[in-house]
This record gives C-alpha cells, structure tokens and sequence, in this order.
C-alpha cells in the first residue's frame, strides 16, 4: 500500500500518531508512507523515520512541497496566509514518483482504527478518484456556489483513494489549474472544492465507515438522510476516525466522545508525554476556571462528559 500524508513543523504529531494507528492495525501489509513536507526540520522527520522503521515491512519517503510553480495560480492570492501546501493535493502527480498507479491520502488528524486492504484493493477503473461523502453535504451552499447539481453529492478530501494513473492519463493538473485560474471567486475550502467540482462525474462513493467525520455526530444533521442508516451502523465502529472541525483531542479544549481513541496511539509514540496544547483565549480559560469552581461548589449543573452538540449516549471506542 502506498499511503500520502502532508505535514508541517507544527503538525509532525498529530501526523506521526495517525501514521502509528496505520502501523499497528496493518502489520500483516507493506505500507510506504509518502510525506509530503512543509518546512519540517530534520529532527521531526528523524522521529517519523525512527517511528516508521520499527514496525516490520513500513518505510517513509519525503517530498518538498515547495518545488512546484504555482506562480500562474490566482487562487492561492485569495488570502495572504495561503501557501502551495493548501492545494499540495492537487499536484501529487508533480510530486510523487511516476510508477505510482493509486495511493491512499489521509490526513493528519485521523485515526486509523482497522486494517486498509479491503479499501486499498478497490478497483478504480474509470474513476479518477474515491471518496466518503462530507457530512454536512446536504447543504445546498456548495451546490450554490460551486455551481453543479445536488444530485452529484460533496465528498470530504480527509480520505481519498487517488487513482494516480488516471489523473496522469487526463492531464487532470491542467483541469484543476484552469478552474483555479477561471474560478477562484468560487474557492471557500480550497483543493476540496477544487475535487469536488473537477471530479464530480468521474468518483467512486466509498463507505462512510472510512472517513466518520466528527459531524455524523452531531445532534443536528446536515447529511442526506439516505445515509442515517450506514452512519447508525457504522459510529461504533468506524474504520477511520476523522477529528474534522475544531474539536482535535491534542487541544485542552476538546471533549470529543472519542478522543481516547488518539489517546491510544500516542500512548505507543515517542510524543506520549507530550502536553496537550492549549488553544483557547485567556478569556474563556478564565471562564472555564469559574465554571469548574461553581460546579464543585454544587452552584450550577455539571455539564455533559462531552460538547452539547454530540448525539446522547456515546461512549469511547478504545
């Protein structure tokens, strides 16, 4: 299996923790782990190297980012902060070897829970990619904005299997460098608008078990109702775990329901010791302390063991 990761400097743990699930849930397989990098010092990449290289039949390779021209790219003018790694997904077939048929992306605030081959083996044929639908798809604002039917669905690019081959073969660059260029007015999320309206005739739809998105928890749907039945049947056990939103379980701040899933992999890390970050302002930090000082005191209710806005009754999956 040939699976494409992207990092930086700030997310080398996170990152190092989901490739560490892949590890330990696929021993049985060979694994190449792609990384594309963004400024990372030689330090962290010595750890994923280490990390990699102590699970039998795993390897890493390293691709810098920043050779790719994007100079004819309006797009990525939109924002200031923006950089070629926004997009990186768009130009693999730039930055990846060229015997490379398919690869699996994954990113980095992921856990991978199960093994890959059964998604691995998937035969691509005609589609030039594979993917697990967003979970808030059923709005109509990306139809709306990006301009093609509802009916054609909006897929998360968390997990994707890439048919390599294909995007070679249809010169599939050149047809994401002209939407940027003729469309960038657009573009709100980026690469994954970019797929989705380039790609929208050409997919798989893969099981949602492969990419359960934090918001097929949520109390508020904003998935087509089609899928209630695959998402009731597959969030107690999901293949791949997605931390999408703001709820990451390295930040203080986080109380997803299956955060002790990350906690897990760490734990078999070298980062196991590493704190968690804090990202909240010291506004809310202080709001949080007198909060906790008045439910111990019996002042106010306690609250839920996670956010309001997850479903009743989950409990951690590891």
């Amino acid at each position: 299996m040939d699976i494409v990761v992207c990092t930086d400097d700030s997310f080398v743990m996170p990152t190092g923790v989901m490739i560490c699930s892949v590890c330990i849930n696929n021993q049985e397989y060979e694994v190449t782990f792609h990384v594309v990098t963004d400024k990372v010092r030689d330090e962290n990449k010595k750890k994923l190297e280490d990390m990699v290289s102590s699970f039998h039949g795993k390897s890493i390779a390293f691709y810098d980012i920043e050779r790719v021209d994007t100079s004819d790219i309006p797009a990525l003018d939109k924002d200031a902060y923006l950089t070629i790694a926004t997009y990186y997904r768009l130009f693999l077939t730039e930055i990846l070897p060229s015997n490379l048929k398919k690869v699996i992306y994954l990113d980095g605030d992921i856990i991978v829970r199960q093994s890959l081959k059964a998604l691995w083996d998937i035969r691509m044929e005609d589609a030039a990619i594979a993917a697990i639908p967003e979970s808030n798809s059923a709005l109509d604002s990306f139809y709306e904005r990006l301009g093609y039917p509802k009916r054609m669905g909006y897929f998360n690019a968390g997990v994707l299997l890439i048919n390599l081959e294909y995007w070679r073969n249809h010169h599939l660059m050149s047809v994401f460098k002209d939407f940027m260029i003729h469309h960038a007015d657009r573009i709100v999320y980026h690469d994954q608008d970019v797929l989705n309206y380039t790609l929208r005739d050409c997919k798989i739809e893969l099981p949602i078990k492969y990419n359960l998105q934090s918001g097929f928890l949520w109390i508020d749907k904003n998935y087509d109702i089609k899928y209630y039945q695959e998402v009731t049947g597959t969030i107690n056990n999901p293949a791949i775990l997605h931390f999408t939103g703001a709820q990451k379980p390295w930040h203080q701040s986080c109380r997803h329901p299956y955060r002790s899933s990350f906690f897990k992999y760490q734990a078999q890390t070298v980062w196991k010791d590493e704190p968690l970050q804090e990202d909240r302002p010291m506004s809310l930090r202080i709001k949080k302390a007198m909060g906790k000082a008045l439910r111990k005191l019996h002042l106010i209710p306690e609250l839920p063991p996670y956010g309001k806005g997850f479903l009743p009754g989950l409990q951690s999956l590891d």
